[in-house]
């Protein structure tokens, strides 16, 4: 799908915060509200916008801790991948999780509330699992920067 000027600011203004009603948003880029309107639905339609979401603070729904956890796999096969991410996307506390290059396998990042839900999850994903020869734990001290999106 080809974007143009338009389809990008409406993008970068929904980023930023798409609680904005289309009036508004129509109004900030310049195009009539069901133009604007046309637009975003074909945005979504193509699948530009995949969802629209509110962000969270893990810390305010007594979700004070965040890990990262990166996990080695001893086999790299389909199977081994595919059965190990049904159990990923099973899991609420993780809200993220990708399939890397390099010395480890993926990346996770989760978010619990507390070291006690942690060590169940750990125990249950990780210490459970043949497939994974490690998997090393890294706790958030400070979000410095977290800005979901993507830049335009």
């Amino acid at each position: 799908m080809e974007l143009d000027t338009f389809d990008h600011r409406i993008l970068a203004l929904l980023q930023r915060d798409a609680d904005l009603s289309n009036a508004a948003l129509a109004d900030r880029i310049g195009l009539s509200p069901s133009a604007c309107l046309r637009r975003v639905a074909r945005l979504k339609q193509h699948g530009v916008i995949r969802r629209i979401v509110a962000v969270v603070d893990p810390a305010q729904v007594a979700h004070g801790l965040s890990a990262i956890v990166t996990v080695e796999f001893v086999r790299h096969g389909a199977a081994h991948r595919q059965e190990f991410m049904a159990r990923v996307r099973a899991e609420a506390s993780i809200t993220q999780c990708y399939l890397v290059t390099g010395d480890i396998s993926c990346v996770l990042i989760a978010h619990l509330r507390d070291m006690d839900a942690y060590l169940a999850l750990a125990e249950r994903l990780f210490e459970q699992d043949a497939n994974v020869a490690a998997f090393y734990t890294h706790i958030v001290m400070q979000t410095i920067k977290h800005e979901p999106g993507v830049r335009l």
